[in-house]
């Protein structure tokens, strides 16, 4: 896993890819010092960023926040390779 900062110092963000997808996920700290998580996706060929989707979860680390938006990409991934549709 690569990491690098995101628009705040305590944020995380991992380019994520699997079967030919291209995921951006994030660990975004919340004021109340736990991480929540998004996952966007880059669409090709314009390379365009569409969130797909928050966990309302919250976790005590950057680290397993990133963990969780991983998951939740490959999750979408198999869906959307199921249903031959590949857009959010």
């Amino acid at each position: 896993m690569t990491s690098s900062s995101g628009g705040h110092p305590f944020d995380a963000m991992d380019e994520f890819r699997h079967e030919g997808w291209v995921f951006l996920c994030s660990a975004e700290r919340l004021p109340e010092r736990s991480f929540h998580v998004s996952v966007r996706y880059r669409m090709p060929p314009t390379d365009e960023i569409r969130t797909l989707q928050f966990d309302p979860q919250r976790f005590p680390t950057a680290g397993e926040a990133l963990l969780r938006a991983r998951e939740l990409a490959v999750q979408w991934a198999e869906r959307h390779r199921r249903d031959g549709r590949g857009e959010a």
